[in-house]
């Protein structure tokens, strides 16, 4: 495995080795406890800090670091071990915190369309590579299911294959997934496990 992807993998695994601490203490005014139901932007801050307090990665991740080409920002950014490694992260949350299909998270993941203002996953992909920052890049999801999902193929490997493709079929960037790492007993009923799934960028 290269330098890049094993650093990539460090920070997923201490990610997925975060979330269930964080949950113990994530309680949210308007929704049920836990850490699934919370905004992605604050979901990412709470992890990274989590993470950054136990020190377990080497190296230090900046959070929110403008791109070297433009005013956009990366949500995380490694440095320590080599060079810098930009890393875009998304919540892969299908349920709300009722239970009920959320229709747009299918859009934020997998959109290969740009929008004002926003991003999906997919996009994100293509603005690391026009952001001006060196390759390799990474990407993250943050992915939460419900321990009776009946959608069988809302399941996070099939979801790092099919994200997989996508990027190749739309833009023609190299890329792998680099693990899928689990977490499990979280306390929201609908978001009750998952696994943070990473991908590396390279080169075309």
């Amino acid at each position: 495995m290269k330098r890049s992807s094993r650093r990539i993998r460090r920070l997923a695994r201490a990610f997925a080795d975060a979330i269930p601490s964080v949950d113990e203490t994530a309680n949210h005014s308007r929704w049920k406890p836990g850490i699934g139901p919370f905004e992605e932007e604050n979901q990412i801050e709470m992890i990274r800090e989590e993470v950054e307090q136990r020190g377990t990665i080497g190296e230090s991740i900046k959070y929110e670091e403008p791109y070297p080409d433009s005013s956009r920002r990366v949500d995380l950014l490694l440095e320590g071990d080599g060079d810098p490694l930009p890393i875009e992260a998304k919540l892969i949350r299908f349920r709300r915190d009722n239970g009920n299909i959320d229709p747009n998270m299918y859009k934020s993941v997998f959109s290969p369309f740009p929008e004002r203002g926003s991003s999906s996953m997919l996009t994100d992909c293509q603005k690391l590579a026009a952001s001006g920052f060196d390759f390799p890049a990474g990407v993250l999801g943050l992915y939460y299911e419900r321990n009776d999902e009946e959608y069988e193929k809302l399941r996070a490997d099939r979801i790092a294959e099919k994200f997989t493709l996508d990027v190749e079929y739309w833009y023609d960037i190299p890329i792998e997934t680099v693990c899928v790492e689990p977490f499990s007993g979280l306390r929201h009923p609908h978001h009750q496990h998952g696994a943070v799934i990473a991908w590396e960028l390279t080169e075309p």
